[in-house]
C-alpha cells in the first residue's frame, strides 16, 4: 500500500517547494534512509541532495536502486526510482492539506536538518519530529533499554534518561505551534517556532564550578 509523501526545502514563513514520493515512508523508515543517502550518494552535500530531490516526483528512495520492468524510467543512483509525474509543488504549512498525502518532510539547508510533518484528520500539517541529517548533532535521541524495554529519551549532553520537559503552545506566527524541549538536569534545549525553525542551546557538561578564589588566595581574591 502506498504512502503518499511530501519532500522538499523549506522557505520562509512557512512556505515550502516539494515533490510527490509516492511509496513514501513514516519517520523511523525515511529519516534513516535520507541520512544514508546524503552521506553515501552526496558527500554530506545538503543543497546537492536538494536540487536532486526536486528535480523529479518519485516513486521510492533507495541507496542501491536497481532496474526494474515496470519503471518507464531508469533508477537515479543513490537516490531512487523516478516517477513520470513532472509537477513541482508549492505550498505552506498553513494551508489545507491536499489529496491523500500522509507525511511532508522538509530540509533546512542552512541548518542540515530534516522536519517531518502529518496530516491530521483535520487536513492540517502538523509538526512531527526534526532530525539532524547527522545524527551526532542531535540533542535528545531516542534509544531502547537492552532487555527490550520501553524507549528512552536520552540527552546527548549529560546523559539523563528521560528528564525532559516539552511544552508546545499555538505559534504567535498565526499558524502551527511555538515549542520548548529541555533537560531538566543540564538545561540544554531545542526552542522552535514555525518561522525559524529550531535553535539549540548545548550547555556546559560537567556545569563550571563558581570561582571562589585560587590556592594561594582566600574566598575574597586577597594574599596573607
Amino acid at each position: 500500500m502506498s504512502t503518499p509523501t511530501l519532500i522538499g526545502v523549506a522557505a520562509s514563513r512557512g512556505s515550502y517547494t516539494a515533490r510527490l514520493i509516492q511509496f513514501g515512508d513514516d519517520p523511523e523508515v525515511l529519516v534513516p534512509l535520507l541520512r544514508r543517502i546524503w552521506t553515501d550518494a552526496f558527500g554530506r552535500k545538503t543543497d546537492a541532495m536538494a536540487a536532486a530531490l526536486l528535480a523529479s516526483d518519485w516513486w521510492s528512495l533507495a541507496v542501491n536502486p536497481k532496474p526494474r520492468r515496470w519503471h518507464r524510467q531508469p533508477p537515479v543512483p543513490g537516490l531512487g526510482y523516478p516517477a513520470d509525474n513532472d509537477t513541482i509543488r508549492r505550498g505552506a504549512l498553513r494551508e489545507d492539506v491536499g489529496g491523500a498525502l500522509e507525511w511532508l518532510y522538509l530540509l533546512h539547508l542552512d541548518q542540515r536538518r530534516l522536519v517531518a510533518y502529518e496530516a491530521t484528520v483535520h487536513g492540517r500539517w502538523l509538526r512531527h519530529s526534526a532530525h539532524q541529517l547527522d545524527p551526532v548533532e542531535e540533542l535528545f535521541i531516542t534509544e531502547i533499554a537492552d532487555d527490550d524495554g520501553p524507549e528512552m529519551t536520552v540527552c546527548t549532553v549529560c546523559g539523563a534518561v528521560d528528564e525532559i520537559d516539552h511544552v508546545e503552545v499555538p505559534s504567535m506566527a498565526g499558524y502551527g505551534y511555538d515549542t520548548a524541549t529541555s533537560c531538566t538536569r543540564c538545561g540544554s534545549s531545542v526552542a522552535t517556532d514555525p518561522m525559524f525553525g529550531d535553535h539549540v542551546t548545548r550547555k556546559p557538561w560537567p556545569p563550571n564550578a563558581p570561582t571562589t578564589g585560587d590556592a594561594t588566595g582566600d574566598a575574597t581574591g586577597g594574599t596573607r
